[in-house]
C-alpha cells in the first residue's frame, strides 16, 4: 500500500491522440496543458509530446508557463489568459506568446518590456459572442488597437484568436465571420500578417474548414472524443486510469448508517473502505450509490456519503477483494462519460479535478517509465 491512491497515465495513448489531431489538419497543433495538463502532470506530458515532434503548447497562466519553462520545457509556450505583471519580468526573453484582452494589458507588457530592454509577441484575443475575454470585433476597437500599438517599441502583435461557443452551428458561424471581420478591421489600420486560430478539440473535428493557422488541442488528447464524432472514423485513446486500495473490509447489518450522512443500507453486507475520497478528486456527488467501482472486473457501490480522504463501498458479491485489493475508479471500464454522467458534469472536469495527491505513474508499452509524488517532491523522468 505504498502508492496506495494512484493515476496509471498512458503515454502511448496521449502519443497516438496527438498523431491523430496531426493527421486531421494542415495547421499547427497547439497542445494545451492547463490545469496541470488536465490532471495528468504538465511536465511529464509536455515532455512526452515533445518527443513526438510538438513545438507549440499553451497554458492558462504565468505560472503554469513558469513550471514548463523551469523544467526545461523548450517549445513555445501561449498564455491564454492576461500575464500578472508581476510575473512579466521573468517570462520575457523566454520562448512566450502572451495574450491581450485589453488596452491595458498592451500597455502593462510595453511598461515590462521597456524596463527589462526587451521585446515580446502578443495574440490579440477577440471575443466573438463567448463573452469571456478579448476585444470587441469592431473598427473602432481595431482602431483604438492599431493607436496603442503604434505608441509601443517593444510589443509586437503576431496573432488574432478567439473561442467557439460550440452552442449551435449558427451561432458559431456568427462567431466565426466576426473574427474574419476583425482581421480586415485590423488591416485597415496596417496590421497585417496575424496567425489566426479559433479551434479547440471540438472545432478541430466539427469545422475543418476552419482550422487556419492554428488549432488549439486540449481534451482530445487526454481521451475526451468530440461530441457527436461517434461515426467518424478516428480512435481518441482515454489516457488515465485513476486507482485506490482497500485498507479495510468489515461485516454491517441491515439498517446500520454507514459514515456520515443518514443513508442506511437495507440488507446485511460486507463494506470495504477505499483510500481515496474528494481530497483526491473523486466528486462527493457520486455518494450513495450514484456512482460504482470496479473490485477483480466487478462493480461495486458506493455507500454512504464520500469523505475528503476515505470512501466506502458495497463488496458483499465480490467474495475476493481483500485489504489490498485494487479498486478501479475511472478508467480501466469506467469510461469518462460514464462518469461524467455519474457526476452531472462534463468529461473535462472528471480529470481536471483529480488533486496533486495521487501518485502519477507514467506508463509506456505496458512499463512503468517515470512517476511524479507531488506531495514529497519526488519524481523519476523519462
Amino acid at each position: 500500500m505504498a502508492e496506495r491512491t494512484v493515476l496509471y497515465i498512458d503515454l502511448d495513448a496521449l502519443k497516438k491522440n496527438y498523431r491523430t489531431a496531426c493527421s486531421m489538419t494542415q495547421a499547427r497543433v497547439c497542445c494545451v496543458l492547463k490545469s496541470n495538463a488536465y490532471g495528468h502532470g504538465s511536465v511529464p506530458v509536455a515532455r512526452a509530446l515533445a518527443d513526438e515532434g510538438c513545438t507549440s503548447f499553451a497554458v492558462s497562466c504565468a505560472r503554469e508557463a513558469l513550471e514548463l519553462i523551469l523544467n526545461g520545457i523548450h517549445g513555445e509556450i501561449l498564455i491564454m489568459g492576461p500575464c500578472e505583471k508581476e510575473y512579466q519580468a521573468d517570462l520575457l526573453g523566454q520562448n512566450i506568446l502572451f495574450t491581450v484582452t485589453c488596452e491595458e494589458d498592451i500597455e502593462e507588457l510595453e511598461e515590462s518590456c521597456r524596463l527589462q530592454g526587451m521585446t515580446c509577441r502578443v495574440h490579440l484575443k477577440i471575443d466573438t459572442g463567448f463573452h469571456r475575454l478579448g476585444f470587441d470585433p469592431t473598427p473602432k476597437a481595431a482602431q483604438r488597437i492599431a493607436e496603442k500599438l503604434e505608441t509601443c517599441q517593444h510589443v509586437h502583435a503576431v496573432g488574432l484568436y478567439s473561442h467557439l461557443g460550440l452552442i449551435d452551428e449558427e451561432l458559431d458561424h456568427a462567431q466565426y465571420r466576426r473574427l474574419i471581420a476583425m482581421q480586415d478591421y485590423l488591416r485597415a489600420f496596417s496590421i497585417e500578417h496575424l496567425e489566426r486560430h479559433i479551434c479547440d478539440s471540438i472545432s478541430l473535428v466539427r469545422y475543418p474548414q476552419w482550422h487556419m493557422e492554428r488549432v488549439r488541442i486540449g481534451a482530445f488528447l487526454y481521451g475526451v472524443r468530440p461530441s457527436r464524432s461517434d461515426q467518424m472514423p478516428f480512435e481518441c485513446l482515454e489516457t488515465i486510469r485513476f486507482a485506490t486500495t482497500i485498507s479495510q473490509i468489515r461485516q454491517v447489518r441491515c439498517g446500520d448508517a454507514i459514515g456520515y450522512g443518514e443513508e442506511r443500507i437495507d440488507h446485511d453486507a460486507r463494506i470495504a473502505t477505499l483510500c481515496a475520497g474528494y481530497g483526491d478528486g473523486y466528486p462527493r456527488r457520486l455518494s450513495n450509490g450514484k456512482g460504482s467501482v470496479l473490485i477483480a472486473g466487478k462493480r461495486a457501490k458506493v455507500i454512504g456519503l464520500i469523505c475528503m480522504d476515505q470512501m466506502m463501498v458495497d463488496v458483499t458479491d465480490i467474495p475476493e477483494a481483500h485489504r489490498g485489493s485494487e479498486a478501479v475508479l475511472l478508467g480501466g471500464g469506467i469510461s469518462y462519460q460514464e462518469f461524467a454522467d455519474w457526476a452531472q458534469t462534463n468529461r473535462n472536469e472528471c480529470l481536471a479535478m483529480l488533486s496533486r495527491r495521487p501518485v502519477r505513474i507514467y506508463m509506456e508499452q505496458g512499463k512503468k517509465v517515470a512517476f511524479s509524488d507531488e506531495l514529497l517532491g519526488r519524481k523519476s523522468e523519462r
